[in-house]
């Protein structure tokens, strides 16, 4: 092989040398890139988590609470009726009672949709309607 080639193999080879590190170069940009991204991704996803269970646990406490209400009154209205000693007018006003009861909770309902609907920017257009109807 004369100097000639030998020069020409060489650039050759220089040149694709880099290419070579401008290729990896590139390649490690993007990895870090998405890195980078994943990592906001799941600090996000890690955020929503949190907001999700603080929403859930706000639910089952406005929930709970008035529902264990009603059931121990309604558990002792139709222990009265069975036993025979009640008067219609106390079970009506006490069925009136639990129907505002149920109504603190359809409330409550509405006031935890209307948050959902707020903050939930993802939420499809179908899914804020249903929870505002």
């Amino acid at each position: 092989m004369d100097n000639d080639t030998t020069a020409d193999t060489i650039h050759s080879l220089e040149s694709m040398v880099a290419s070579l590190n401008e290729l990896l170069t590139v390649t490690e940009k993007v990895v870090s890139d998405q890195s980078e991204r994943i990592m906001k991704n799941e600090e996000d996803l890690k955020k929503s988590s949190e907001r999700f269970l603080a929403f859930i646990r706000e639910a089952a406490m406005r929930l709970k609470t008035p529902l264990e209400v009603i059931e121990e009154n309604i558990t002792g209205i139709t222990s009265d009726i069975e036993r025979g000693g009640y008067n219609p007018a106390d079970v009506v006003l006490q069925l009136k009672i639990q129907m505002k009861n149920m109504e603190q909770i359809r409330q409550n309902i509405i006031e935890l949709n209307k948050a959902i609907t707020e903050h939930g920017d993802e939420l499809s257009a179908a899914t804020r309607k249903f929870l505002m109807e």
